[in-house]
């Protein structure tokens, strides 16, 4: 349940920090805040390792499609990088 509630989370922070064109430093940044909003402990390094297996308009076209397959995989990569995936 608590990975369930999680992964609701990282998708809405991705999809919130993907809106109006941000890039990936943008999105990368705004996640990271939006779990430290919420309580976790978030690992840079991890998020940005991450990150680089993906491309600016992969992230929009990902946040604008937020319950798909590849969306929830992204998702869960990011949910690893924090404490709040256990």
């Amino acid at each position: 349940m608590k990975s369930t509630l999680t992964a609701v989370f990282a998708i809405g922070a991705l999809t919130l920090s993907a809106c109006g064109g941000v890039d990936r430093d943008g999105t990368r940044d705004q996640f990271i805040s939006d779990m430290e909003e919420i309580g976790g402990t978030v690992d840079g390094d991890c998020i940005d390792a991450v990150f680089e297996g993906y491309s600016d308009d992969e992230i929009t076209a990902l946040s604008e499609n937020g319950d798909d397959a590849r969306s929830m995989e992204l998702a869960t990569e990011l949910i690893e990088c924090t404490d709040l995936g256990g």
